[in-house]
């Protein structure tokens, strides 16, 4: 058997960590569509972390279960990374060096910090602003990456994604702000003093990510986490005994 599938397991909802805001737009888009379905399609990325589980990706699925009435929720388990990734943001470059030198929680230079760098921007041209927060620690930092939402235009939760591990310079008329990362350590603090990232911030990459399981929210309402556990097996031993199980190694493009 593949070895990621042995990585599956259900777990209970109050157990995963989450240190993402959500979008309601998005959320609520992820809950129609699973509760349209009855199924739970891709399993939730995490880590063990002490007796609990750092959720890496899957926020909005996570969320969408727990409005849905379900106590558990279908994971795939990971080793925990040093070092979260993050996201870039593709941004409009017209006005974005004025509404970040305008926030008032960070310092913004033309030359990187020697430490406690909290974002970059790339402009068109070369040109790169580094952004600090004005205060030390890691609560002031997490709010002032919420603060350096108020440079977003409106609707920034919407804005497009891009990789920074593949960076291209931005094309006339934009801009990519790069945030810094966090360690899981980081996230957990910052999810035990009441607080969250922003949503799209941290990112996590996975050799192998195992995808369309369809899990049925019959088996995620209730009943005893072991006997749960168990029908997952059963589940994933007949799929497999059945070929209907497929391993693919190239690169994959999503449409959400």
């Amino acid at each position: 058997m593949i070895p990621a599938l042995n990585d599956l397991r259900v777990v209970e909802l109050s157990c995963l960590i989450l240190h993402e805001a959500h979008d309601p737009a998005r959320l609520a888009r992820v809950r129609e569509e699973i509760a349209d379905e009855g199924v739970q399609r891709n399993p939730v990325i995490v880590a063990p972390y002490a007796d609990r589980y750092l959720l890496l990706d899957g926020a909005h699925r996570a969320r969408a279960l727990g409005e849905l009435g379900c106590r558990f929720a279908l994971v795939q388990l990971v080793e925990l990374p040093e070092r979260a990734g993050s996201w870039g943001h593709l941004l409009d470059e017209a006005g974005l060096e004025e509404a970040l030198r305008s926030v008032e929680e960070v310092e913004v230079s033309e030359t990187a910090p020697e430490r406690d760098c909290l974002a970059e921007a790339w402009f068109p041209g070369g040109e790169k602003l580094f952004a600090r927060a004005r205060e030390e620690g890691l609560v002031p930092a997490v709010r002032a990456l919420w603060a350096l939402r108020k440079a977003y235009p409106e609707g920034g939760d919407l804005v497009r994604r891009v990789d920074p591990g593949r960076p291209v310079g931005p094309a006339a008329g934009e801009a990519v702000l790069f945030y810094r990362r966090f360690t899981p350590t980081e996230l957990v603090e910052v999810v035990s003093a009441g607080e969250v990232l922003p949503a799209g911030v941290t990112r996590f990459v996975f050799e192998e990510r195992v995808l369309n399981v369809r899990y049925p929210l019959g088996l995620l309402e209730g009943g005893e986490p072991e006997a749960r556990d168990a029908e997952l097996r059963e589940f994933v031993r007949r799929f497999w005994q059945e070929g209907r199980v497929r391993y693919y190694g190239e690169p994959v493009i999503l449409f959400e």
